[in-house]
C-alpha cells in the first residue's frame, strides 16, 4: 500500500505540475520511538516528499514508512505530514533550514493503549547540499511529539536523503531576453536616483519639483525628480538602486539613504499605494533567483515599514529573473537587472499603474 501511495504522489508531483520552482525528496530514515533510556536508533524506514519552493515558508508534504523493531508484535508505521519549511538563504552551497508540521501516523498492527495510531506535530533542523542542475543532498533531524492517547510518547527521527528539482533548466543562454521590454509603453524606468537640486527643468511655467507638471495642476507636490509622473503630478513607477551582498537580502549602509528619501516621500503623500518588486540577475538557478529577490523586497519593505510607512499601504513581490532590463551576457547587464522597482498607484483617484 505505502508503495502505491508513494508513486501516485511522485507520478501526480511530477506530470501534473512539473514546475521548475518544485522538488520531490527521496530519504532513509532511522528513528527511535522508546526513548526513556535515551534515543535508541533501532527503527528503519523510507520516504519521499514534495516541496513547493516558491514561497518563504514553503509547504512540504511527507510520506514515511518505518519498520518497528521495538514493539513485538508491531510491524511497521506509516506516516503523512503536511509541514513549512524555512530556509536560511546565504551565498555558499550549503543552506540550513528549519520546519514545523502536523500528521498522522497508523501503526499495523496496534497493540492497545501501548501503541496506537494518532496525530501529532513535529519540528525539525536539516542541512542541504547544493550539487550541480539543481540536486541536493539533505540530512535531517526532527522530533515527533504523539497528540493524544494514553501514551502520549515522542520520537527522534534522523534522515539522509537527496531531493530533485522538477524541470530544472541550464542557463547557457537567456532566451527569454527578446521578451525584456514588455514594460508598459507610457511609464518611463529612470535608472538611477539623482543628487538633490539635480533635477533639470522640464517646462517654462511655475514647477517647484521639478516633475514636468505645473504647480496649479500638480496634485502631489514635492514628488521626487526620480519618479515617472503622470498628467496630475502624481508619481508612479521608479527604479531604486538599492547594493546588496552577493546572494543576500541584507542592504548596504550605502544604500539607505535612498530608502529614508523615499520613506520620508510617502509620509508626506499619504493617497497611494506602495508595491515593492524585487529583481534579479541570471546568476543561480530560477528558483533561488526567486525567492531571494521575494528576500529582498521585503527586506526594503521592512526598513520602510520601520520609518513610520503603514503597512496598509505598501506590499513585497519577487520576479527572481523572469523580467530583465537588458541582457544578463555582460557585467554591466547584470549590475543593471539587480533592482527594486517601486510602482505606486492611487485607489480613491483610478490614477497609477497596476
Amino acid at each position: 500500500m505505502f508503495k502505491k501511495v508513494m508513486f501516485y504522489m511522485i507520478s501526480s508531483a511530477v506530470f501534473s505540475y512539473g514546475s521548475f520552482n518544485d522538488e520531490v525528496g527521496f530519504n532513509v530514515t532511522t528513528t527511535s520511538i522508546l526513548n526513556e533510556d535515551g534515543s535508541k536508533f533501532s527503527n528503519y524506514g523510507i520516504g519521499g516528499s514534495f516541496q513547493m519552493s516558491r514561497y518563504i515558508v514553503s509547504p512540504r508534504f511527507d510520506l514515511n514508512y518505518v519498520h518497528i523493531k521495538d514493539y513485538s508484535g508491531v510491524n511497521s508505521l506509516f506516516k503523512g505530514s503536511i509541514n513549512g519549511v524555512y530556509e536560511f538563504e546565504n551565498h555558499t552551497n550549503v543552506l540550513p533550514y528549519g520546519l514545523i508540521g502536523l500528521g498522522y501516523e497508523k501503526v499495523t498492527p496496534e497493540i492497545k493503549n501501548i501503541f496506537e495510531s494518532h496525530p501529532f506535530v513535529q519540528a525539525g533542523l536539516g542541512l542541504s547540499y547544493k550539487l550541480s542542475h539543481g540536486y541536493k543532498m539533505r540530512f535531517e533531524v526532527k522530533k515527533l511529539q504523539i497528540l493524544s492517547g494514553n501514551n502520549e510518547g515522542n520520537e527522534m527521527i534522523l534522515s539522509l536523503g537527496m531531493s530533485v528539482p522538477l524541470g530544472y533548466r541550464e542557463k547557457k543562454i537567456i532566451k527569454r531576453v527578446p521578451r525584456v521590454h514588455q514594460v508598459q509603453p507610457l511609464i518611463p524606468i529612470l535608472v538611477d536616483e539623482p543628487e538633490e537640486n539635480s533635477c533639470p527643468k522640464k517646462i517654462n511655467q511655475a514647477d517647484r519639483d521639478r516633475d514636468g507638471v505645473e504647480d496649479r495642476l500638480d496634485q502631489c507636490p514635492n514628488t521626487p525628480c526620480s519618479f515617472a509622473v503622470d498628467s496630475y503630478g502624481c508619481p508612479i513607477k521608479m527604479t531604486l538602486r538599492i547594493n546588496f551582498a552577493i546572494g543576500s537580502a541584507h542592504i548596504e549602509e550605502n544604500s539607505m539613504h535612498k530608502i529614508a528619501n523615499f520613506a520620508t516621500f510617502l509620509l508626506k503623500n499619504r493617497g497611494s499605494m506602495v508595491r515593492v518588486i524585487g529583481h534579479t540577475d541570471s546568476v543561480g538557478s530560477d528558483a533561488d533567483n526567486l525567492r531571494l529577490s521575494i528576500q529582498r523586497a521585503n527586506a526594503v519593505v521592512n526598513k520602510l515599514l520601520g520609518m513610520g510607512v503603514s503597512p496598509s499601504r505598501i506590499k513585497a513581490e519577487g520576479k527572481g529573473e523572469r523580467e530583465p532590463l537588458v541582457s544578463n551576457n555582460s557585467d554591466e547587464g547584470k549590475r543593471k537587472n539587480r533592482r527594486i522597482e517601486i510602482i505606486l498607484s492611487y485607489p480613491n483617484s483610478g490614477r497609477g499603474v497596476k
